[in-house]
């Protein structure tokens, strides 16, 4: 950009048209009455030049915005930005059946076998690929089922994935047969939550992690058990968001109680992982007493 002094030293001088940056006015001051030092860091701000168009005056000096004002503006909106984003966050935090004895789960912590190496593996693919996201396309990861019998870890790593995605994700951790209950809760007329509210958040989070799917009561694929579940996994389905799920039946016992039509939306967005070996709880146990 040329100094005042290049733009006066020659009548002949070009003036290169500008783009009038939003919230600048125009100011009839000569080119050197518009030089001022900003007050807060100290820095010479010089006019810049603008072509206007011939009914509104043609080229005018207008007074320049100091960068640290820009910078404050900007951090402003981040704050705000920010203060929403965390506001959002505690909101769907506050859907989550997490509990005390899951809150400190992590990877790091995971005691893995040969049998849970690839559902470990699978459930940290499926956290870095969300967290490393640049698009929200890219964010739409694949989601993951982790298959296997009672006490083989599945709800620490489900937990796990759950403590590292919450830093940077509206996440939701929820026992299925509990959030079944919790939506039934709302109809009562003590109820201080709506169907609307739970069934909204675990619909449009960022990431929801179903656990101990398949252990909720279903009577059938009219069942209202089956009808909510549905809404939810269809949704979910429909706008490419990424499910999680822990679950201690095989794949056609699990179709068996949630219905195919759930099933089916479940294993083209969802890679079913086995997550096998002994108990895993019993081990934890043996291991502390030993």
């Amino acid at each position: 950009m040329q100094k005042i002094s290049e733009l006066l030293g020659s009548e002949s001088t070009t003036r290169r048209p500008m783009t009038l940056v939003p919230g600048l006015e125009q100011d009839s001051r000569l080119p050197h009455e518009l030089v001022y030092t900003c007050t807060d860091c100290g820095a010479i701000n010089e006019p810049i030049l603008v072509e206007f168009p011939a009914r509104l005056g043609g080229a005018k000096y207008i007074r320049r915005r100091c960068q640290c004002m820009l910078r404050k503006n900007i951090e402003a909106v981040e704050r705000a930005k920010n203060f929403e984003r965390t506001q959002r966050y505690e909101r769907y935090f506050s859907f989550s059946t997490l509990g005390k004895r899951f809150s400190s789960k992590s990877f790091e912590n995971f005691k893995a076998s040969k049998e849970t190496a690839a559902a470990l593996r699978k459930t940290k693919e499926f956290v870095n690929k969300i967290i490393k996201a640049t698009s929200s396309d890219e964010e739409r990861a694949q989601g993951v089922i982790l298959i296997g019998p009672v006490g083989t870890g599945k709800s620490h790593l489900a937990a796990a994935a759950f403590n590292k995605l919450k830093e940077s994700k509206a996440c939701i951790f929820v026992n299925v047969p509990e959030l079944l209950e919790r939506i039934r809760a709302s109809y009562s007329s003590k109820s201080n939550e709506r169907e609307d509210d739970i069934v909204n958040a675990v619909k449009q989070c960022d990431v929801l992690i179903l656990d101990d799917l398949g252990s909720e009561r279903h009577k059938g694929d009219d069942d209202w058990a089956t009808e909510k579940l549905f809404t939810i996994v269809d949704f979910r389905y429909r706008n490419m968001r990424p499910i999680f799920c822990t679950t201690n039946c095989q794949p056609n016992s699990l179709e068996d109680k949630i219905g195919p039509r759930i099933m089916s939306r479940l294993r083209e967005i969802c890679d079913l992982t086995p997550c096998l070996g002994e108990d895993y709880r019993y081990r934890c146990v043996f291991e502390r007493r030993a």
